[in-house]
């Protein structure tokens, strides 16, 4: 086996995912991995293979090993309670001048007049103007939180992105809650925060504050530096590889160490010691970036075998360190610096080679080159879609022209540094060189972003699409090898795709459902009606307090991964901001069709936006009168039952009673969109409406100036769905409505406890599915999928056996070549 830490390091990858799904106790885990080492020792004294059980062991391993860290944790028991905490700070996260988050090592609590020693990481909030430097020991009083997963598909996952950094919890404090502040002792901190103290302040001295911010960004891989704009700018060109610090930064570091050790005589292998040191110091300084972490591995043994005149193979190399961080920490594998940097590497290392064979100048840098960030390109295009929905069109432009220049700026910032120190007329001209050098690269970046079309917006792929996508490279990267495949079967596989396409398209156009998504915006509203004839928006949401942007933040990048870049129409129910301040967001960027409202308010701040963006965009604002009737496709239909005329008269009536109520009718079952409506509002429904329903949005978040009786008993809804935020300042839903709907026998869905509800029907049936569920116990998948997974196991297990036994009769022994499709990862 050529590669072993291939074939070590794929089953423990899905033991992680597995266990991120399915809950599964430490004891059946320990279970299982005794029993296969067992079997394993059996098998190896009858001198049979073990390979089946070793990737068993390893899948069990992953299983263990996350069970282990995700249930680590020793402050997850104090959270929602006030402690007094003790702690160091071990890392800087932003600072403005208003807050500030910190990464605080806790290694005291108190609760409840006890004290205990813990050893666990926390992220610290502090508003107020009180600022910390790293390495200092505090004492504070608070309340610890956990924090939250995504409550919508797809989006931002903020506690497992915690989780990558061994994060369980946090706290948010003002600053009069520092008890106590003293600077540590403790050499390695105080040295890590004068190091950056030291670089920042040479780059402010040396550098025009742009290039600067830049150029810290740059080195200490913190987009904290930087304005969201020029982000923004460098992911739309396909550049954002170099704000991360990465293989490129540490090629270039390690590069430039060495000839600078050669350069001044230091022999080979002191060379080489210093330079992995060196290294090693600088993941230390930068936070351990997981995409460091892999690029210091490599290089390590790269060095190491240079020096030792050993092999080196870079794709075992590269498994290795996805092994050994995966055992640190396996909550990296879905951190997206940590799946990009990967991926990168594997594809430059796997498709480069390959590609490099159908061009005539090999030996030009230049196309190496682009054939190099071709490969990234190319592998990392669907995981690029999931995560952002946008294909950079020029990145292989805008690397081969902008790169080198990054690369020589990189180059002569590092030299900078310690110059800096020796001379200040030497350290003034490099600092010129490297503002004129990134004055050009910055224009270039300007230039580029005013092409036509900067990147392609695509809907994120499915895990099986995105499988499918890999597989399908794998095949056209080991073209040479299909030649020796049957005609017969590539026949059957040409039948079973074009079954497939058959399938999907009659599937498609027999499809009459609706999809009615109910969007987690917080404390506000925000439904999404997925027709047959477009996709319609009732209300977008909007933050109340803070500067948190429902738009740009949820709403937006939903809709995007769910590939909805057009909406046919857009309902506003009334002109509060948890309803509406997220739509002239959306309307800069997708297109609207239609905005449809109930009344106009010219006094009304948000009306107002609203009205100057739609005219801005042509969108045209249409108002809808009671009895209006909307056809959203052949079968689903909208009637407008308020607000009535007699609420619009009335000079005193609340915006919440001038709701725009809608009723969804969708073959013979009826759904009311309610808005914020109260007592007067609710009362204009009952006198237009005399039919019952079956869903209904419950009124203003489950208010108590709202559900009155006199709706539930005249409507008769079956279920009931609670746009509403958690924890809110309200108190909604307020207990009393809960219990109004729970003595109706009405069945609620909350938001708030269920994070995005979707609401699918066809016809004749209705399917609701709460986005936040329990984890899957393994009895249970047993129990209902058990059956597909002894068939699927089956499956798989005869059609390796075919394809070894074909394999030897086709080519003989099969190891004995590395090309062979697939076999020649491992």
């Amino acid at each position: 086996m050529r590669r072993p830490f291939v074939f070590f390091t794929i089953p423990l990858l899905l033991g992680i995912v597995f266990y991120y799904f399915i809950e599964i106790s430490i004891y059946t885990i320990l279970f299982l991995i005794m029993l296969t080492i067992v079997s394993s020792l059996i098998r190896l004294r009858l001198n049979l293979s073990i390979r089946v059980h070793i990737i068993i062991l390893f899948f069990l391993v992953g299983v263990l090993t996350s069970n282990i860290k995700a249930k680590g944790s020793q402050l997850l028991k104090y959270v929602d309670l006030p402690i007094e905490a003790r702690g160091i700070v071990k890392n800087i996260k932003t600072v403005s001048q208003d807050e500030g988050r910190y990464v605080v090592s806790i290694d005291k609590i108190e609760y409840d007049g006890k004290e205990k020693k813990v050893s666990e990481n926390i992220l610290l909030k502090i508003i107020g103007d009180k600022d910390l430097s790293l390495g200092d020991e505090i004492i504070f009083s608070g309340v610890l939180r956990e924090p939250l997963p995504n409550t919508n598909p797809k989006l931002f996952n903020y506690k497992l992105n915690l989780l990558t950094d061994s994060i369980y919890t946090t706290a948010t404090i003002r600053d009069y809650s520092i008890i106590y502040i003293r600077s540590t002792p403790n050499l390695l901190y105080r040295l890590k925060g004068s190091f950056i103290d030291r670089v920042e302040k040479i780059f402010d001295i040396y550098l025009v504050e742009e290039n600067s911010r830049l150029m810290k960004s740059i080195l200490f891989g913190n987009y904290s530096y930087l304005e969201e704009e020029s982000l923004e700018q460098f992911r739309d060109l396909g550049l954002a590889h170099v704000l991360a610090v990465s293989g490129l930064h540490i090629g270039i570091i390690s590069g430039l160490l060495i000839g600078i050790f050669t350069f001044i005589g230091i022999n080979r292998r002191a060379n080489i010691i210093l330079t992995i040191i060196i290294l090693w110091i600088y993941a230390y300084i930068i936070g351990w970036p997981p995409s460091v972490l892999r690029a210091n591995i490599m290089f390590t043994i790269l060095l190491f075998s240079q020096l030792l005149a050993e092999p080196y193979d870079s794709i075992n190399t590269l498994f290795f360190a996805l092994f050994i961080l995966a055992i640190i920490n396996p909550f990296w594998i879905f951190n997206v610096g940590f799946q990009l940097s990967f991926i990168a590497t594997f594809f430059i290392l796997y498709i480069s080679p390959k590609l490099s064979l159908f061009t005539y100048s090999k030996d030009s840098k230049i196309v190496r080159s682009a054939i190099g960030i071709l490969s990234v390109q190319i592998g990392l295009l669907p995981v690029l879609v999931y995560y952002f929905n946008r294909i950079p069109l020029i990145a292989i432009v805008a690397n081969i022209l902008l790169l080198p220049l990054f690369t020589i700026s990189l180059i002569l910032s590092i030299i900078l540094i310690p110059i800096s120190f020796v001379s200040h007329t030497i350290a003034d001209s490099i600092g010129i060189l490297i503002d004129f050098l990134l004055s050009i690269e910055l224009k270039g970046l300007e230039v580029l972003s005013h092409f036509p079309m900067l990147n392609i917006r695509l809907p994120s792929p499915s895990i099986v699409e995105i499988f499918l996508y890999y597989i399908l490279l794998f095949i056209i990267f080991n073209i040479k090898d299909i030649r020796y495949i049957e005609k017969g079967l590539i026949k059957s596989i040409v039948f079973y795709l074009l079954v497939l396409i058959l399938i999907n398209s009659l599937a498609t156009n027999l499809d009459k459902s609706i999809t009615i998504n109910f969007i987690d915006v917080g404390q506000g509203d925000s439904i999404l009606i997925r027709t047959q004839g477009g996709n319609y928006l009732i209300d977008t949401g909007g933050e109340l307090f803070g500067d948190f942007d429902i738009g740009k933040n949820i709403l937006l990048p939903y809709l995007e991964k769910e590939g909805i870049f057009r909406l046919k129409g857009v309902f506003i129910t009334h002109f509060d901001a948890d309803h509406c301040k997220a739509l002239p967001y959306i309307m800069d960027n997708l297109k609207i069709d239609n905005i449809f409202i109930g009344y106009e308010r010219d006094d009304n701040s948000l009306y107002k936006a609203i009205k100057e963006k739609a005219i801005e965009k042509d969108v045209p604002i249409r108002i809808l009168k009671k009895g209006d009737n909307l056809k959203l496709d052949a079968n689903t239909g909208i009637y407008v039952i308020g607000p009535g005329n007699e609420l619009l008269r009335n000079p005193k009536i609340s915006h919440n009673d001038l709701s725009l109520v809608l009723l969804l009718d969708y073959y013979n079952r009826y759904i009311l969109f309610t808005g914020d409506i109260e007592r007067l509002g609710e009362e204009s429904v009952l006198n237009s409406l005399n039919v019952e329903i079956d869903f209904i949005k419950v009124p203003h978040h489950g208010s108590n100036t709202s559900s009155g009786l006199d709706l539930l008993n005249r409507l008769k809804p079956k279920i009931g769905f609670i746009s509403v935020g958690r924890n809110n300042s309200f108190g909604h839903p307020h207990k009393e409505v809960i219990d109004r709907y729970e003595a109706k026998n009405i069945i609620l869905y909350r938001t708030d406890e269920l994070g995005l509800i979707t609401l699918m029907m066809d016809g004749t049936n209705y399917q609701i599915i709460p986005f936040i569920k329990e984890k899957l116990s393994i009895i249970y998948v047993l129990k209902h999928y058990g059956i597909i997974l002894i068939y699927l196991m089956g499956y798989i297990m005869v059609s390796y056996i075919l394809v070894k036994i074909y394999s030897r009769r086709e080519y003989g022994n099969i190891r004995g070549r590395d090309d062979i499709f697939f076999i020649d990862l491992i």
